[in-house]
């Protein structure tokens, strides 16, 4: 998670937003939310991730890149991991190789034949061995809303993340990547259930702008939460800081301002009560099994 200096050029808009909390969808008072499909039990990132996840009735999160061919995929760092990607003839993916391309500078048919589940992973013991791909986000979506209908489970909420890859990217990147997803998202009737997060505060800006009716989260990884909410020039729907930085005083600040708190990334089971009674809205995890009782 980290942002990019190239920027998107975009007036500065005050809008000041009323009643978000009570929006349809990310409105619980405690919402368990697996954090990349739960990356601890299953390949992250990935369609059997995300079936998975729902399987203990949890909300999921995910990454956003754009391809070269300009295709919006699922995955999260901004290189072929090194460190469980599998090459498509089945050996594993080297430093060397990885450092030599960056994710966005693939066409999604040339990520396709990576595997990404097929190694074991050495931060997670009990992730589950199985073949899986990088995903495009329409397949996705197709996938988890069809297994939750034969399943009889409740539809899903989603939290998506707008990567901005520390690269050199397309003069248009962050606006395309955004335009693309949301133009997914609304041909699967899923906007009510979405909510985009990003590091970055261009696309936010251009995200809010353009599409004023999306439900936003700012995502950040240090300082103070009023330091960084001057940042930006709106209220987003969500402030997530990592869970380290959640403080009672943080929480009312952010519920007094319409504002929900979605904290990062809690894989510890005494953590996640914690927070909870503290009134965090919603907790990610890598351990989707975590939230059982």
């Amino acid at each position: 998670m980290t942002r990019c200096k190239n920027m998107i050029s975009v007036p500065v808009l005050l809008v000041s937003l009323n009643t978000l909390l009570v929006l349809p969808g990310f409105s619980q008072s405690f919402e368990k939310m697996a954090h990349r499909g739960g990356s601890a039990l299953m390949p992250e990132n990935t369609i059997i991730a995300m079936q998975n996840a729902m399987d203990f009735g949890v909300s999921l999160e995910m990454d956003l890149y754009l391809s070269k061919d300009k295709q919006v995929f699922v995955y999260h760092d901004d290189k072929i991991s090194p460190k469980f990607g599998s090459n498509p003839d089945g050996t594993p993916v080297t430093q060397e190789q990885a450092a030599k391309k960056k994710i966005i500078d693939f066409t999604y048919a040339e990520l396709k034949p990576y595997d990404m589940g097929m190694r074991a992973h050495p931060d997670f013991p009990r992730r589950k061995q199985v073949k899986a791909g990088i995903p495009l986000l329409t397949e996705l979506i197709d996938s988890v809303e069809s297994y939750a209908k034969r399943g009889e489970l409740k539809l899903p909420n989603y939290s998506m993340e707008i990567k901005v890859p520390n690269a050199s990217l397309a003069p248009r990147y962050k606006a395309d990547l955004v335009d693309r997803a949301i133009g997914i998202i609304r041909s699967k009737n899923i906007v009510e259930r979405v909510i985009i997060q990003s590091f970055d505060l261009e696309a936010l800006e251009y995200l809010h702008q353009q599409y004023p009716d999306v439900k936003t989260a700012f995502l950040v990884g240090q300082g103070h939460y009023l330091d960084n909410l001057k940042k930006l020039s709106f209220t987003p729907t969500a402030y997530s800081p990592p869970y380290q930085l959640v403080t009672p005083e943080l929480i009312a600040y952010c519920h007094t301002n319409n504002m929900l708190v979605v904290t990062w990334t809690v894989n510890n089971k005494k953590d996640i009560e914690r927070l909870k009674q503290l009134g965090v809205d919603v907790v990610m995890s890598d351990y989707p099994d975590y939230f059982l009782p």
